[in-house]
């Protein structure tokens, strides 16, 4: 092992004390000899480099490649630039990949596809070869143990043996089920959905490793791969073993923001459950991904595009803390790794059977004009002082400088860096945003300040009402959670958030569901698309989104997907909560997350449970709104008792305020007389920071 690894890895068991085994920060790196051959000269500092040397002294401990049987057949016939090879991927160059990764300290997972193509959730192709024995179960399965076999022996008299194989390929549908086309990618046939089938077949491949190992004396690790939904991960698991798979060492799955729709902390706790209902398994997320730009660079369409709204804007130092938090999470949760999918695959000339370029150019960790390494982007994310200590806090600094020029950049000093007060630079999220986060014990605080430039001395001046750090500086303070500080240069009026959680739920009791529940309007992304709602169980739907506070829109519900002949199928909405067109809902958003609950047809207001409604930020119902002559305010549940309600115009000036006297009454508030527009309600329960929300008088 080279000296530089063996000293990584010493650091490692330093950082990770507790967990007993080495936690594996991995990147897949199956394309990178193929792109140097179409072109790419990888760089780090504008300066060429051994694109695996800048992997490994990133902190890359595992290297995943995927190896196609016989990759020939399709990849021959796509006219490649001169000097690039017919094709890749096959052992042969899954060989080379192995050599160059282990020269450089690395550990390997070989990711067996048993196909000709990319297996995943949509096809698992059988092999050319074993084409004519795909309906004869024991031929198949002999094929399947010879092929594993043999292939282990050609790597390790190489002594190219990975430390990590890799049964399968995102195997939710089987393995070995699907007979090719001649174009060697599309799908013909499928030849079985048994599972029982499929297990042994799988099985047959792990028999074979497992064989291979006591003669041999080696001991790779072997794992199987199931990709899809947070929810469904325990079910795939599950059925594998109750279907006789169970001799294998590690459950890998992935997880992808843009294909899953999970957020960060339900990954954590998927893993947490997977880790209990099956604790004598390891458990790595074995594929992942995530972007750092919205353009495409190329001619090949981008296939990552949906980025996690509580990490926005795109840009690379969103991507690193992405990434950052993810891997905490994965650790927290009891995961043994992470794998990048895939930070190399940039754009060149190369073909591949969709188009000429990458589909992952904006997901790359290299910027896709000069191939350099981009290190303010996810490239970043195996350092290991980012996971020292799992206990600590996330602590995110934002000031808003739409109103200020800043040439030299902005920059933060305070008390919780290394060096205190030493000025660092901020994010330029856009817009005038600047933000910088990092990670400090649950019980730290202490003092902060924005500056203007890299120069202490351009810090900005407080009014004495929010200098409360030493009567001069910002304070913050960590009370066992996440947290964010979000203000204006200069001022104590804390800056708008860029977006809110606002979640739209329905009652559907007595309706008929049978063609689903479905939401349209101003507020799903692209306005009137209709979109399908979640079935939370006893006749409650859900759906939601993240939005811009202030933003308003109508809305309404409805039980078809189509709009062919909808009229039949949308809510009649009653005439005193149309106040939008005199026919459909309306919504206003605050500057904190927002839900939005209502009976189908009805304006009667949902009393929610906690999963819908945070506990310390969601305690009232302000309803309805947008109002024409009256809101009501409304506590949700008795833990704080009283409340009192004042409500401010947009100049600030106070229009009423009320005290909620019996806790169990409504508080109804006339607003007839009311000018159109936004007014802001702040509710002080009296134990807790004030509640606010927007509330939007319309002009009708």
């Amino acid at each position: 092992m080279r000296k530089e690894a063996a000293i990584s890895l010493l650091l490692f068991y330093l950082f990770f004390p507790a967990k007993g085994q080495q936690f594996f920060f991995g990147n897949d790196l199956s394309y990178v000899n193929q792109m140097e051959d179409c072109g790419a000269i990888f760089k780090e500092g504008f300066l060429p480099k051994d694109v695996y040397k800048i992997f490994a002294e990133r902190g890359t401990d595992l290297v995943r490649v995927r190896l196609w049987k016989d990759p020939s057949w399709w990849q021959a016939p796509l006219l490649q630039p001169a000097g690039v090879k017919p094709f890749y991927n096959d052992l042969a160059d899954v060989k080379k990949t192995i050599q160059r990764s282990k020269a450089e300290g690395m550990q390997v997972m070989l990711d067996i596809h048993y196909s000709d193509f990319w297996a995943d959730p949509g096809r698992q192709l059988i092999p050319r070869a074993w084409i004519d024995v795909a309906y004869d179960l024991n031929a198949l399965k002999d094929s399947v143990y010879q092929y594993t076999h043999n292939l282990l022996t050609e790597l390790h008299k190489e002594d190219l043996l990975p430390e990590f194989l890799k049964v399968g390929n995102e195997n939710n549908p089987g393995i070995l089920k699907h007979i090719p086309v001649d174009n060697g990618y599309d799908i013909k046939t499928n030849v079985s959905n048994s599972w029982s089938r499929h297990a042994a077949l799988m099985n047959s491949a792990i028999k074979a490793i497992r064989d291979y190992s006591k003669d041999n004396h080696v001991s790779p690790k072997i794992a199987v791969h199931f990709s899809g939904k947070l929810s469904d991960q325990k079910w795939h698991f599950q059925n594998l073993i109750n279907n006789g798979v169970s001799d294998f060492d590690i459950m890998g799955i992935s997880y992808y923001y843009a294909w899953h729709q999970g957020s960060i902390s339900e990954l954590e706790s998927t893993i947490r459950l997977l880790k209990q209902s099956f604790s004598a398994y390891d458990l790595m997320v074995v594929e992942t991904g995530y972007l750092w730009s919205t353009k495409n660079h190329d001619q090949l369409v981008n296939i990552i595009n949906i980025p996690d709204p509580s990490y926005l804007p795109v840009i690379p130092e969103k991507q690193l803390e992405y990434m950052i938090d993810y891997t905490r999470a994965v650790m927290r949760g009891g995961g043994n790794g992470v794998i990048f999918w895939e930070p190399a695959w940039v754009s060149t000339p190369c073909k591949t059977p969709w188009g000429t370029g990458s589909s992952h150019d904006h997901v790359a960790f290299f910027d896709p004009v000069h191939t350099n390494f981009m290190d303010n982007g996810g490239g970043m994310w195996m350092q290991a002082p980012y996971y020292d200590d799992l206990d600590t806090k996330k602590i995110t600094f934002k000031v808003d400088m739409t109103a200020e020029d800043y040439p030299d950049g902005v920059f933060i000093a305070g008390t919780f860096s290394a060096a205190q007060w030493e000025p660092i630079k901020m994010t330029n999220e856009g817009n005038g945003i600047f933000s910088y986060y990092t990670y400090l014990t649950a019980d730290s605080e202490g003092g902060f300040i924005f500056l203007n430039g890299p120069s202490f001395d351009s810090k900005e001046f407080l009014p004495p009402e929010c200098s409360l750090y030493d009567n001069e500086y910002r304070k913050y303070k960590i009370d066992g959670v996440d947290v964010q500080y979000s203000f204006l240069w200069g001022e104590c009026m804390a800056a708008e958030p860029d977006s809110v959680k606002v979640t739209f739920v329905v009652d559907m009791t007595g309706q008929d569901v049978s063609r689903g529940v479905f939401l349209t309007g101003d507020q799903t992304g692209h306005p009137w698309r209709i979109v399908a709602m979640t079935n939370m169980g006893g006749g409650i739907y859900s759906w939601f989104t993240h939005m811009k506070p202030g933003a308003k829109g109508a809305y309404y519900f409805l039980t078809t997907p189509v709009w062919d002949d909808y009229k039949t199928y949308r809510e009649t909405v009653p005439p005193e909560c149309a106040v939008w067109w005199n026919s459909d809902r309306g919504f206003a958003i605050s500057s904190s997350d927002t839900i939005i609950a209502v009976r189908w047809g009805s304006c009667e207001v949902l009393i929610l449970n906690n999963q819908f409604r945070d506990k310390t930020e969601s305690q009232f119902l302000i309803f309805p709104n947008p109002a024409r002559s009256e809101i009501r305010i409304r506590r949700l549940g008795h833990k704080y008792g009283e409340f009192e309600v004042e409500i401010f115009n947009m100049l600030g000036f106070s229009m009423t305020k009320v005290a909620s006297g019996a806790v169990d009454n409504d508080i109804i508030i006339p607003i007839e007389s009311w000018s159109s527009g936004y007014y802001v309600c702040v509710i002080n329960n009296g134990l807790k920071v004030k509640h606010s929300s927007v509330i939007l008088k319309p002009t009708y």
